[in-house]
């Protein structure tokens, strides 16, 4: 099943699988950044399992990573920060590794 296809400078909508459409996002030009993070919009259980990236380069194989995403529930967080002029150290998302 194809979560994300980002082909040509653009994510290629056609080559997704309607159970992903519309849900997943990517950084604009990836092979500059080389930030090849995949967002995905309102995960389900059903999304809980082995996901497979890789990146080509023509007909090379530059890069690949298989991640294991696990579903546990929902959580709604509500950002209960004031807009006064002190600085909050603790940041809304963390880099997490999956």
């Amino acid at each position: 099943m194809t979560v994300h296809v980002y082909q040509d400078g653009s994510g290629q909508l056609e080559d997704q699988d309607q159970v992903y459409r519309s849900r997943t996002k990517m950084n604009q030009d990836p092979l500059k950044t080389g930030d090849f993070s995949l967002i995905l919009d309102h995960p389900k259980h059903g999304d809980s399992g082995r996901y497979k990236c890789v990146v080509w380069r023509g007909d090379d194989l530059i890069r690949g990573k298989t991640v294991l995403l696990k579903v546990k529930g929902r959580v709604q967080v509500q950002d209960q920060r004031t807009s006064g002029t002190e600085a909050d150290p603790t940041p809304l998302m963390a880099d997490q590794s999956v």
